[in-house]
């Protein structure tokens, strides 16, 4: 019988253990996916950035490495958001997360906090790993190339920096980061209403509604020129560091709003589903 009627610690602690135990196979298989995907990646740049007789203060290959690092998690997180529900896609796994002793509550944010905040410490991981990979693999091709070295992660913020930098200023790295959490809820959401082809489906729902919306922004904008209904009000231009805040206030509450709504449409469907 459960007595905590909303969450427990130890309860928690026990279906994250579930999770990852029960589904070891298929998690190793995918950190390897995830390794092999971002090594294949690093080796194929470095080819190109080393095989030059040039010389650097800095490793040329760094600029492509942490826009992939970017790119991977995005494309990856998506991924691994779509994935928060996969076991209620038969009526076998669908049964079995059911009757897991655990409130509703906690089988959503067991599995949320596994395929969401444990997925940022293994994709970093494995993103070291594999940039190890490469550094190992043309430090031993090209020995003579002293400049070949891990990546820097702190380049990822910088102003005036004599090399590359992702972005310029921090509320710029936090608005990338709010807008990868805003994208990767609409997956969590997306799987707790399509269990099955999950990302695919997710994927498509959200590409048309952004051609809807840019189609519906771009004719109303056109109308309103057209018209002369639109005003600008010298003085009033929102700068970039207000935008940047606003950007991640936005993302951060819809961010919020996607997670409430997946656990209470994880809710129902367990209700639904029980009957």
């Amino acid at each position: 019988m459960i007595k905590d009627t909303f969450f427990s610690l130890p309860r928690f602690m026990n279906l994250c253990r579930k999770e990852m135990v029960e589904s070891w196979r298929s998690n190793v298989l995918r950190i390897v996916l995830l390794y092999g995907v971002m090594t294949v990646a690093m080796v194929w740049n470095g080819y190109f950035e080393y095989r030059g007789n040039y010389s650097h203060t800095t490793d040329p290959a760094w600029s492509f490495l942490l826009v992939a690092f970017m790119w991977g998690l995005w494309v990856f997180g998506c991924l691994s958001a779509s994935f928060t529900m996969e076991k209620m896609k038969t009526k076998t796994s669908r049964t079995s997360t059911l009757m897991t002793p655990g409130t509703p509550f906690e089988k959503f944010f067991s599995r949320w906090f596994v395929f969401t905040v444990v997925f940022l410490v293994v994709f970093l991981v494995t993103y070291k790993l594999a940039d190890y990979t490469r550094v190992i693999i043309y430090s031993l091709t090209y020995p003579e190339k002293d400049f070949i070295a891990p990546v820097d992660l702190s380049h990822f913020i910088g102003k005036g920096k004599d090399y590359y930098t992702l972005c310029r200023t921090g509320l710029e790295f936090g608005a990338l980061i709010a807008g990868y959490f805003f994208v990767q809820s609409l997956f969590v959401l997306g799987s707790t209403i399509w269990p099955k082809n999950s990302f695919l489906k997710t994927f498509v729902s959200g590409t048309i509604i952004v051609i809807v919306y840019f189609l519906v922004g771009a004719l109303m904008s056109k109308m309103l020129l057209n018209d002369k209904l639109y005003y600008s009000f010298p003085g009033r231009e929102i700068s970039n560091e207000n935008m940047m805040i606003l950007l991640i206030v936005v993302c951060t509450f819809f961010t919020l709003f996607n997670w409430i709504l997946a656990y209470f449409r994880f809710k129902e469907s367990e209700i639904i589903n029980r009957m």
